[in-house]
């Protein structure tokens, strides 16, 4: 399942964290402990401090996402772990 996660956050793009783990069919507490593991694994990191509604701070650039969580994005390693998951 996290390599699910990792391919989902390879494929680009804005996710919201309720999408995430509907498309996951998990629930939140677990995709953040997921997302962490991910991080300190060092497949991720975040951007930025959060997307709690700063919105035109964000480095994304107005996404629309809205609700709890933090921006992610792929590490070198992520990437690497990520392409070697869709050949």
């Amino acid at each position: 399942m996290i390599d699910q996660l990792l391919q989902r956050v390879a494929e680009g793009g804005v996710h919201s964290y309720e999408d995430l783990a509907q498309h996951l069919s998990i629930s939140l507490p677990l995709l953040e402990m997921m997302l962490e593991d991910l991080a300190r694994l060092g497949y991720l990191r975040p951007v930025g401090n959060s997307c709690a509604g700063h919105c035109e701070g964000c480095a994304i650039g107005g996404c629309s996402v809205a609700g709890p969580g933090r921006l992610w994005t792929l590490t070198d390693k992520g990437a690497r772990a990520a392409a070697r998951l869709n050949p």
